[in-house]
C-alpha cells in the first residue's frame, strides 16, 4: 500500500510542475490552455478510499491554483471530479466497474471499448472544464462564452490526454 501513495506523490507531483510550468503558458490562440493535469485525475487509484481521494484532489487543485492565480477555481474542479468519478465509472463501465478497487485503470483502458473509453474522458474533462469555466465567469450572461471555451479547451485537452494515458500505460507494462 506505500507503494500506491508513494507513486499518487510521483504523479501529484509530477503533474502539478507540468501543468503549472508548461501547460498553464501553452496558450493556443492566447486563450486556450490544454488541462494535462487531469490525467492525474483520471488515473487515480480507484482502490483509495473515495474521502482520501477527494482530500488530495482538494490539495492538487489547490496548489494548481497557486501556480495560476485563480482563486480556489481549480480547487472546486479537481474537488467535483473526485467526488463525481466514482458515479461516472459506474455509469460508463456498468457491470465492469469494481468499486473495490481490485482492477487498475490500465485494466479499464485496456479491456474495455473505445466508446466506453471515450465517454469516460469525454465527461471527465467536459465536467471539469465547465466548472471550471463557469466560475471563472460566475455569470449566466456568458454562458455562451462558456460553453464555447469548454469545447475548444475539451478538445485540446482531450488530445493531451488521451496521449499521456496511453504513454503511461504503455510504460507501466
Amino acid at each position: 500500500m506505500a507503494s500506491v501513495y508513494l507513486l499518487i506523490l510521483k504523479r501529484f507531483i509530477f503533474f502539478t510542475l507540468l501543468q503549472g510550468l508548461i501547460f498553464n503558458n501553452f496558450d493556443f490562440f492566447d486563450i486556450y490552455d490544454p488541462y494535462i493535469c487531469l490525467v492525474f485525475l483520471i488515473t487515480f487509484p480507484i482502490k483509495i478510499n473515495k474521502i482520501t481521494f477527494m482530500i488530495i484532489s482538494f490539495f492538487f487543485g489547490f496548489v494548481l491554483d497557486l501556480y495560476s492565480d485563480s482563486i480556489g477555481i481549480n480547487a472546486a474542479a479537481c474537488l467535483s471530479i473526485a467526488f463525481l468519478r466514482s458515479y461516472i465509472l459506474s455509469f460508463v463501465f456498468g457491470s465492469f466497474y469494481d468499486p473495490h478497487g481490485v482492477k487498475l485503470i490500465k485494466n479499464y483502458v485496456t479491456e474495455s471499448t473505445f466508446s466506453q473509453k471515450f465517454l469516460y474522458l469525454s465527461s471527465v474533462i467536459i465536467i471539469h472544464h465547465l466548472i471550471i469555466f463557469s466560475l471563472e465567469t460566475f455569470s449566466f450572461n456568458f454562458i455562451s462564452l462558456v460553453i464555447y471555451k469548454t469545447l475548444i479547451t475539451f478538445s485540446i485537452s482531450l488530445i493531451f490526454c488521451t496521449t499521456f494515458i496511453y504513454i503511461m500505460i504503455e510504460n507501466e507494462k
